[in-house]
């Protein structure tokens, strides 16, 4: 299977992903997006270094004139790619995979993403003709390229919307051992909160645990050290720093969507009457909570480039998915994916709420029940949901991204996996007993196909 995805470009180092397909990945974007000056930047994985040197060499090649910022989070790459007017951008990472995995996104002027649909199938097809053309992996021109440090400036955005929060209380931020510890110590050296940092050396090993946040074990750390501090609550980043989950003063996640309701609550008072874009595999509770705070709730596709050109189209305040990204409107011409930017979200309401965190969340736990997405291998992805929608077709159908079908006691989303055989199914009620009765006969449908 191709490491052109959906989003971006991924893949297992040494089988599918080395030094000579990152040279052809710089030469072919230099031709297909056509961009003068690119920043490019690396995450913490073993070979993204080499890999970072590869792409500018094939950007070199092409013409164009890229400058690195070496070992960053995608979010400080994309923010200094907007802030600094680089006509496009390419983070070398792999974002939350395992270790073995490396990969590039690639961001074009105005910061949305090159998608497949976007782009990416055309680069795909440009390095398909390299490759058959034998493309060194290597700078003919042997030139090099300058190199900036936007730590400083980065941190500086941040805290500076954060106005004098006055935050009493300890935190906690495991970093993964991902690109996000240098951003995330110097923020709360910034603003003068007391942080406890966990895992913030960057190791492309990811040695104490996997650097996806929404898997339990990734979080079993910081919600431990969490508990035993007494922090406030406490954050766990992925590899590239741009996914963020929360976990209250009990060590107890806080699911994405919970997190969305309490960062709209806060930005739809500085900002009344806005949209806020959200993933339609969310929780219902999300898109209620906005229109009772006074917002516009829109539904997006899942995914980055979805949510991220959606919130621009309907000049939203805030995005939310519910793998742990978070998007927040700037200015009219500038939306950023932010982790940290949520933190100073969150600072701030709770230093105005005076509450614990818990408090805030439960009574959004309470109103519906949620099932976990489940993976469900399938041969004929499109014959099984052509089923799902025979089979509920009694239901509100909706075709946005697979089928999500709505009752009045229960909603469900089924929807393909880019990369894999697998249907991917959610499912959301408002008691226990239906939730686990409706999961466990869609799935058993789903398996027989």
């Amino acid at each position: 299977m191709s490491v052109f995805k959906t989003y971006d470009i991924r893949g297992v180092w040494g089988r599918e992903i080395d030094e000579t397909l990152a040279y052809r990945v710089g030469k072919a974007l230099a031709r297909y997006v056509k961009a003068r000056t690119w920043l490019v930047g690396h995450d913490a994985r073993l070979h993204s270094a080499e890999l970072y040197r590869a792409v500018c060499a094939g950007l070199l090649d092409e013409g164009a004139r890229p400058t690195g910022t070496g070992l960053v989070s995608t979010p400080q790459l994309h923010y200094t790619q907007i802030q600094r007017k680089f006509d496009a951008g390419i983070m070398v990472t792999a974002s939350h995979n395992p270790p073995e995995y490396h990969g590039f996104k690639a961001f074009d002027s105005s910061g949305g993403s090159l998608s497949y649909e976007k782009g990416l199938k055309d680069v795909e097809a440009i390095v398909a003709g390299m490759a058959a053309e034998g493309a060194a992996p290597q700078a003919k021109s042997g030139k090099g390229f300058p190199e900036i440090d936007s730590l400083d400036a980065y941190v500086d955005f941040i805290a500076s919307h954060a106005p004098g929060v006055k935050f009493d209380g300890r935190i906690v931020v495991d970093a993964s051992n991902g690109s996000a510890g240098r951003v995330f110590g110097g923020l709360a050296q910034r603003l003068g909160i007391e942080a406890t940092l966990l895992n913030a050396e960057p190791d492309g090993r990811f040695p104490n645990h996997d650097p996806n946040p929404l898997k339990e074990e990734s979080r079993r750390q910081a919600a431990e050290a969490v508990v035993a501090g007494g922090a406030r609550f406490g954050v766990v980043l992925d590899g590239d720093g741009d996914r963020i989950l929360c976990i209250d003063e009990k060590g107890r996640g806080i699911e994405n969507y919970f997190l969305s309701c309490l960062i709209a609550e806060e930005l739809l008072v500085r900002t009344p009457g806005s949209a806020i874009v959200y993933d339609l595999i969310s929780s219902r509770v999300l898109p209620e909570r906005i229109a009772e705070l006074g917002g516009r709730p829109v539904v997006s596709r899942v995914g980055y480039t979805f949510l991220y050109d959606r919130m621009v189209a309907e000049r939203a305040a805030f995005g939310a998915e519910t793998s742990g990204h978070v998007y927040f409107k700037v200015t009219d011409r500038y939306y950023t994916e932010s982790a940290a930017y949520a933190l100073v979200v969150l600072l701030q309401l709770l230093a105005e709420r005076g509450r614990p965190l818990s408090e805030l969340v439960e009574p959004l736990r309470e109103r519906y029940v949620q099932s976990p997405e489940i993976n469900v291998e399938v041969a004929d992805k499109a014959k099984a949901i052509a089923e799902v929608e025979r089979r509920y077709a009694a239901g509100r159908i909706d075709r946005l991204d697979g089928v999500s079908i709505s009752f009045d006691d229960y909603w469900f989303n089924v929807r393909a996996s880019n990369t894999e055989p697998l249907l991917r199914l959610r499912l959301e009620a408002r008691t226990r007993e239906v939730a686990l009765a409706r999961t466990a006969e869609i799935q058993a449908l789903l398996a027989q196909r």
